[in-house]
Parts: structure tokens; sequence; C-alpha cells
């Protein structure tokens, strides 16, 4: 992962972990207990967290989420620098619409993950859709072959019956 997306992966990792851990964490009183939790917990992950941990590497974005706020903390420094009172108007009204930019473009880039979930949320569904029809049909189908079996059960144990009361005795071979 890390030739493939770079060194932002370690970025991306170290937000997933804390992001999945979040509860736990938060339960812990100082720093030192937190370090603790991390050395101790997450070197033990399963299979199924790790898994799930690279999955939700492999979908984050954190780029444009960086750039807005990359934007908002040059507006901020700016503030910090020139002070409110050497401000003009026309700048402050500039430096809030820079800001006011970036959010939207921010927002846009949100709700478009948020169609990119739906979508993907309609698809897994009737994919549940097609997988429980299938599983009803085979459930018939097992029904019936059950039932077939039971008759065939019933065929053999009649003409075994027939072959003794014929005097020929049957024995099956092994299987």
């Amino acid at each position: 992962m890390l030739f493939l997306q770079g060194s932002e992966v370690i970025f991306k990792v170290a937000l997933s972990l804390l992001g999945s851990h979040k509860p736990l964490i938060l339960q812990h009183d100082n720093l030192e207990s937190i370090v603790d939790f991390i050395k101790s917990t997450l070197p033990n992950l399963g299979l199924v967290q790790m898994e799930k941990t690279i999955n939700q590497v492999f979908e984050m974005d954190i780029s444009k989420q960086l750039q807005a706020y990359e934007v908002e903390y040059h507006v901020l420094q700016d503030e910090l620098l020139d002070g409110p009172s050497t401000l003009s108007q026309s700048q402050r009204a500039a430096q809030l619409e820079k800001t006011n930019g970036s959010l939207r473009q921010q927002n846009l880039d949100l709700l478009e993950e948020v169609q990119v979930a739906h979508a993907r949320i309609r698809f897994l569904e009737s994919h549940v859709e097609g997988l429980v029809k299938s599983e009803a049909e085979l459930r018939v189908e097992l029904t019936s072959l059950q039932e077939e079996h039971s008759e065939l059960q019933h065929t053999v144990t009649q003409l075994q019956a027939l072959l003794a009361s014929h005097g020929i005795q049957y024995t099956p071979a092994p299987s």
C-alpha cells in the first residue's frame, strides 16, 4: 500500500485505526494510558479487523479534506498576521469568499461521495435480493431432492423385499 499510495497511506491507516477504536480510546483518562492501549491493542488486531482497516484505507480520500483545511489555515494565518484592524472590509470579504468557495467545493465533494455510497448501497441491496431469491430456489430444490431421495430409498427397500421373497439374497456393495 505504501508503494501504491505513497506516504499518505501511513496517515490514512492511523486515521482508520483511531477512528475504529475511538470509543475505547475515549475511555482512557490520560495520554499515557492511550499510548499504552495503542501499543498493546493495535498490534494484536485480528484478520477481520485488519481487512476492514485496509478496505477503509483504500476507500478513504483525505486529499480534498486536507486542501480545505489548508485554505482555512492560510486564511486564519493571514487574519492573525494582519490583525483584524488592518484588514479592510473588501480584503476580509475576499478572504471569506475564498473560504466559502473552499467549503462549497468540500460540500460538493461530500455530496458526490454520498451519491456514490447510495449507488453502492442500491447495488448491494439488489445483489442481496438476488442472493435471497437464489437461496429460496435452492431450498425448494433441496426439498425436492430430499423427497426424491426418500422415494428412492423406499423403492430400494421394496426391491430388496421382492428379491427376498423370490429367495434371492442381495448384499449391497460397500461404497
